[in-house]
C-alpha cells in the first residue's frame, strides 16, 4: 500500500490507483516523512523538470510544458507533438534540424538565466551535512551545479572489452623475458615505482540526459561549450566543429585529401539513441546500489524522486532497483538456522501481542509529484508514500537545514543579552543567566561555542546546567537543551 499525503487539504482522495491508502491526519505524515529524510543517511534523489519549474523553466508533459508550447508555435508542421524536435530522426532533414537548434538555444538561455529553487538549496544543504549520496537528475538544464553539487558523469573503464586473443608461442616467450626483466629492474630500484593514481570522485550529480553547457562533434566527438555558438544555433545553423576545421587545414596544407568537417550537436540524450556516458552512469548506478566494497560504505538507504512522471524507461528501471535495495537494507537480517526455532515467548501482560504487527514500516520511498506515474499497476509496492504537490513542502524543520544569514552581520549594533537572550525553558528550577559572569557563563560560553560549532544544536542561556564538560568533550547535558 501507498500514503496518500495531499499537500493542500481541499484536494480530494484520487480513484486511481486502486492501491493508495488514506490517511486521517496528513499534516502529521507529512512530518513523519520530512523525519525519515533527515534521519537517512544515504539518500538516492532521482529529480525531473517539475524541480526547475519554480527557476522559470517549463516541463515537458503538462499542458503548459514545453511539447505543447512547441506545437502551438509550429502549426504548420507535422508535429504530432514537441516530442518529435527530442527524437534522433529529428537530423534526418534540414528544416527539422533548424527547429531543433532554436529550441535547443531559447532553452539553453532559460537555464543561464535561471537561478537555483528551493528543492536545489535544500539538496546542497543534505549534500552538506554528509547526507547525499547521489542525485539522478533528468533535467539538463544543470542547475545542481548552479547550487554548487558536483556535477558530470565520471570515466568508465571497461577492462572486459579487451581482446583476450591469444598470441603466438615466440611473441608470448618474449613477453614473459620482458615482464621477467621488467620485475627484476623494479626489485633493484626500489625508489623507481610508483604510487598507483587515486580515483577521481565520482559527481555528486549524474545527468541522466546530458547537458545544456556542452556540444559534441558526431565525427570527431570532441567537445566545446555551447556558450560559444549560441548565436548559430539561435539562426537555426549547425556549427562546424573547430577541431575538424583546424585538421582540414592542415591536411590541405600538407597534400592530403579531405576528410570533411563534422557538426556540432548539443550534448543532450534525444528518444532512439544510445547514451553516450551509458556505460559510466550505470556504473554509477550500480556502486550505489550495491556500496563500494572494501571502503565500508553501504549503499542508499532512502529514496527520493521528484517532479518526474518516469515515462523514460532508463529511469523507471533506475527507481524500481533502487527501491528494492532501500528495503532489502532496511529489513532485519533473515535467521541462518532454519531447521531448530525457539519457542515462542509469552506475551507481556503489560503490552498488547499486536503491538509490533501494528507498528508503522518505515518510510523508504517517498515520490513526490502532482500526478501519480502511469500506468500505475506498474508502481503497485514500489512507493511507500506518496506527496502530492507541485513542489517539496517548505516545512520549518527542513528550513532549519537551509543557510541562514548571521545575526551578527545583520544588526552589528546588538548587545550581547540582545544576541543571547536568557534562558526561556519551561525548567524554572534552574537558575537563569542575568549577566556575563553568573556562574562563569563566560568560560562556559566559550568551551560550549567551540564543541557545538557545527552541530546544529543550540542550547538554552542557562549557564550553570547548560553543558558539564570533561577533558573538554561532552559528558552531560541538562534535560530543558532545546534544538532549532
Amino acid at each position: 500500500m501507498t500514503i496518500f499525503l495531499p499537500l493542500e487539504p481541499d484536494l480530494p482522495f484520487p480513484q486511481s490507483p486502486s492501491f493508495l491508502s488514506a490517511v486521517s491526519d496528513p499534516t502529521q505524515h507529512v512530518a513523519k516523512v520530512v523525519k525519515a529524510v533527515l534521519k537517512a543517511k544515504r539518500i538516492a534523489v532521482v529529480c525531473g523538470a517539475g524541480i526547475s519549474v519554480e527557476a522559470g523553466i517549463p516541463d515537458f508533459r503538462s499542458s503548459d510544458g514545453l511539447f505543447q508550447s512547441i506545437k502551438r508555435e509550429n502549426p504548420k508542421e507535422a508535429l504530432s507533438s514537441g516530442r518529435d524536435l527530442f527524437d534522433a530522426s529529428v537530423f534526418n532533414s534540414e528544416h527539422t534540424t533548424a527547429l531543433f537548434c532554436q529550441m535547443i538555444a531559447r532553452l539553453s538561455d532559460l537555464s543561464t538565466s535561471a537561478s537555483p529553487t528551493y528543492f536545489h538549496k535544500l539538496l546542497r544543504a543534505l549534500d552538506d551535512r554528509g547526507k547525499l549520496l547521489r542525485v539522478y537528475t533528468q533535467n539538463i538544464d544543470a542547475l545542481e551545479l548552479k547550487a554548487g553539487l558536483t556535477f558530470g558523469v565520471p570515466g568508465y573503464d571497461d577492462r572486459r572489452s579487451k581482446s583476450k586473443t591469444r598470441s603466438p608461442k615466440g611473441k608470448e616467450r618474449a613477453d614473459a623475458e620482458i615482464d621477467e626483466s621488467s620485475q627484476m629492474q623494479d626489485e633493484s630500484s626500489p625508489s623507481s615505482s610508483r604510487l598507483p593514481t587515486p580515483p577521481a570522485e565520482t559527481p555528486r550529480c549524474i545527468p541522466l540526459h546530458g547537458t545544456l553547457q556542452t556540444m559534441h562533434c558526431q565525427t570527431c566527438t570532441h567537445t566545446f561549450p555551447l556558450s560559444s555558438h549560441t548565436e548559430s544555433l539561435s539562426s537555426g545553423i549547425p556549427p562546424d566543429c573547430p577541431e575538424c576545421t583546424s585538421l582540414e587545414a592542415t591536411r590541405q596544407l600538407i597534400g592530403k585529401r579531405r576528410r570533411g568537417v563534422g557538426k556540432l550537436r548539443p550534448s543532450v540524450v534525444l528518444y532512439n539513441e544510445a547514451h553516450r556516458d551509458g556505460e559510466g552512469v550505470g556504473e554509477v548506478a550500480r556502486r550505489d546500489l550495491v556500496g563500494a566494497k572494501g571502503k565500508g560504505r553501504a549503499g542508499a538507504d532512502l529514496l527520493l524522486v521528484v517532479g518526474t512522471s518516469l515515462r523514460v524507461p532508463g529511469t523507471k528501471r533506475i527507481v524500481r532497483e533502487f527501491a528494492k535495495a532501500v528495503r532489502a537494507r532496511a529489513a532485519p537480517p533473515a535467521s541462518k538456522d532454519t531447521t531448530s526455532k525457539p519457542p515462542t515467548p509469552t506475551p507481556s501482560p503489560r503490552r498488547s501481542p499486536s503491538a509490533d504487527d501494528d507498528a508503522p514500516a518505515p518510510i523508504k520511498t517517498i515520490y513526490l509529484n502532482l500526478d501519480f506515474p502511469v500506468p500505475t499497476r506498474e508502481w503497485d509496492g514500489v512507493f511507500d508514500v506518496w506527496v502530492q504537490g507541485d513542489a517539496p513542502p517548505q516545512h520549518a524543520t527542513i528550513n532549519e537545514l537551509l543557510p541562514k544569514t548571521s545575526t551578527h552581520q545583520q544588526s552589528p549594533s546588538l548587545t550581547h543579552h540582545d544576541r543571547h537572550p536568557p534562558c526561556q525553558c519551561a525548567a524554572s528550577r534552574y537558575p537563569r543567566c542575568s549577566s556575563p559572569s553568573h556562574h562563569r557563563a563566560r568560560r562556559n560560553r566559550v568551551i560550549s561555542s567551540v564543541m557545538l560549532a557545527g552541530t546544529g544544536i543550540r542550547t538554552c542561556r542557562c549557564a550553570r546546567w547548560r553543558w558539564r564538560v570533561r577533558r573538554l568533550r561532552l559528558y552531560r547535558y541538562p534535560r530543558h537543551w532545546r534544538s532549532r
